[in-house]
């Protein structure tokens, strides 16, 4: 999101606006850990660290938020005065997980078994954001729609598979990889140990998303769209703004 805010900020604007300056915008990135895109290979993570700063972000790392206010952000050690902020660092999970009287981890999320259930109930399943789920490394899986899907499919046919009397195997998670676009002809992939970046990444971001649309119509219809945009920087920019309150002028020039 920020490699995009400072695309339209440095870039696009500029056609509809020509009084706007892009030294006169700035764009900062705060990350409370060490490194953005948090589960990435170091490598890849500073692979877009590097491409965020090329395209003008400001990057803190390390600097986590401890309030936010009308009129900015307020850092351990600094304040930054802006109206524009925008919160991309998740939310918790539903309260109605506190009605199971379950564990629950810092999230809210819940604490499931093997088969995706809470403990010492086999018949009520928590999935998706809301389930705290461990890889073999013991680690939490994401909360990313591939972990959803796949728990999804797997809760299905387990209930499928126990209306039938058969046995079940716990779930398991399959990841096909990650991949996560920056900017134009930017991204950063990790497919099952292979990484990339830069625009083979974008590429492959861009082929995969493409094929997941439903319809041959649509896909060629977003993939003809796609190329014109990058071949001619054309995107529609625009800003939505209260209307002004012209009861007063009205008022005056009567």
């Amino acid at each position: 999101m920020a490699g995009a805010i400072a695309e339209i900020a440095k870039r696009n604007m500029m056609r509809d606006f020509r009084n706007f300056k892009t030294e006169e915008t700035e764009v900062i990135l705060i990350e409370a850990a060490g490194n953005v895109l948090n589960g990435y290979p170091e490598d890849l993570s500073n692979k877009a660290k590097s491409d965020l700063e090329g395209m003008g972000v400001k990057v803190l790392l390390n600097n986590p938020v401890k309030s936010i206010r009308e009129d900015g952000v307020e850092l351990e050690n600094s304040f930054i005065e802006t109206p524009n902020i925008i919160w991309a660092a998740g939310v918790k999970a539903s309260p109605l997980l506190k009605s199971l009287e379950c564990e629950l981890d810092k999230m809210g999320r819940a604490f499931v078994e093997e088969h995706l259930n809470i403990p010492d109930h086999d018949s009520i399943f928590v999935i998706g954001d809301a389930a705290h789920v461990k890889d073999e490394d013991g680690q939490p899986l994401p909360a990313l729609a591939p972990v959803a899907l796949q728990q999804g499919k797997y809760l299905a046919k387990l209930i499928k598979k126990r209306e039938s009397g058969k046995s079940t195997s716990p779930f398991k998670y399959v990841d096909k990889g990650t991949m996560a676009t920056i900017g134009r002809a930017k991204a950063v992939a990790d497919i099952r140990g292979l990484k990339f970046s830069g625009f083979l990444a974008w590429m492959l971001w861009s082929v995969i998303h493409i094929f997941f649309l439903i319809g041959f119509r649509n896909r060629f219809r977003v993939f003809a769209e796609w190329i014109f945009h990058y071949l001619t920087f054309k995107r529609g920019v625009r800003l939505i703004t209260n209307e002004p309150d012209t009861s007063q002028i009205d008022k005056n020039e009567s």
